[in-house]
């Protein structure tokens, strides 16, 4: 399941690059308004996988513990441990993007702008969620910085290192990112239901008390057992699902019918939009690799964990830092492969799409 998601995001991204590389050689503003329809929609795609894809990371951590601790251990405080860092990264990225190309497409909505003063609070969350996620729970120093910690746990942030800190973060930024796209979708409506400021509030108290609820789970998991805590992760998921639904419930039903401030006026987007959505695609790429190195090398010398060795001369885990090269030297290949296939497609003279058709489908 966590891989079939990620593929999903994945093929999103790859549509939202050819829709930036598309957009970027337009020539006429008919050109410009279809890819940049295709590269939202390519990266709708994708942030709807992304915004799920921690949670069904969560639930392949858990069915690894259940089938071998020894496994989760490896997976998550032994050899692969500091690969989950690269993974906190790239992810904070990919919301991080994912965000920023959100906010830009406001720019093509009348209306939007009285939603902008909202973005710095969005940012300010995602970059604390970002520090906290990436944040490492052993550092890799030298014998006198060690010594002068008191440890290989730094004494003030490695309370950030656990998985209590790290889950809550988590949480949040997809609640942040998806309040992103909510504001995206409310950019040029305006709700003309008597219970329209009912319905903000009851939906502002959702969020607010799902945070807290996220927050409080979090702080509790530093006061019990390990056992007790990688089960915390479960409410905290399904209160964030929760939150989601019940908020997108509650917005379609209210803006049904709302008046509208503004068309979208497809194209009337900046150059940089479309490098993020080069950003997003290769950020993905680079990360599933990274993860399937992680997926295979954790089984290490066995064909099926516990059960059946691999005996053969090459059964062996690569280094992590030669397993890096070869993933991102992959990614590099790819991505000069799918460079041809953007530059072949446009060679043969004809469109892709007429602008009656591109009409109809934007409707």
């Amino acid at each position: 399941m966590h891989r079939f998601i990620a593929n999903v995001a994945f093929g999103g991204s790859i549509a939202a690059a050819y829709g930036a590389f598309k957009f970027l050689g337009a020539k006429t503003a008919e050109e410009r308004a279809h890819y940049d329809w295709m590269g939202y929609v390519g990266n709708f795609i994708a942030i709807s996988a992304l915004l799920p894809l921690p949670f069904a990371g969560y639930w392949l951590g858990k069915e690894i513990y259940a089938y071998d601790q020894s496994l989760g251990i490896t997976l998550m405080g032994g050899t692969f441990s500091w690969l989950f860092i690269i993974q906190a990264v790239l992810i904070g990225n990919l919301f991080l993007g994912a965000n920023y190309y959100l906010w830009l497409s406001m720019e093509r909505i009348a209306g939007a702008e009285r939603f902008r003063k909202f973005i710095k609070y969005l940012l300010a969350s995602i970059a604390a969620c970002f520090l906290v996620w990436a944040t490492p729970h052993s550092l890799v120093a030298t014998v006198e910085e060690a010594r002068k910690m008191g440890g290989s746990h730094h004494p003030m942030l490695g309370v950030l290192g656990v998985m209590s800190a790290k889950n809550t973060a988590v949480n949040i930024l997809i609640l942040t990112t998806y309040i992103s796209f909510l504001l995206y979708r409310r950019s040029n409506k305006e709700a003309t239901v008597p219970w329209a400021r009912k319905g903000n509030i009851i939906q502002f108290s959702i969020f607010a008390v799902v945070v807290i609820f996220v927050i409080f789970l979090g702080v509790y998991g530093y006061f019990v057992e390990a056992k007790v805590r990688i089960g915390l992760s479960v409410p905290q998921v399904l209160s964030v699902l929760f939150a989601m639904i019940a908020v997108t419930a509650i917005d379609i039903k209210m803006f049904k019918n709302a008046k509208i401030k503004g068309a979208i006026e497809w194209g009337k987007m900046p150059a940089r939009s479309q490098y993020a959505l080069f950003f997003l695609a290769i950020t993905f790429t680079w990360l599933m690799g990274l993860m399937g190195y992680v997926r295979s090398g954790l089984r290490q010398y066995w064909h099926v964990y516990g059960i059946m060795k691999d005996t053969s001369v090459d059964a062996f885990t690569p280094t992590l830092g030669f397993a890096a090269n070869v993933v991102s030297v992959t990614v590099l290949i790819f991505f000069s492969f799918i460079a041809i296939v953007f530059w072949l497609s446009g060679l043969s003279g004809k469109k892709d799409w007429t602008p009656k058709l591109a009409q109809e489908g934007q409707s």
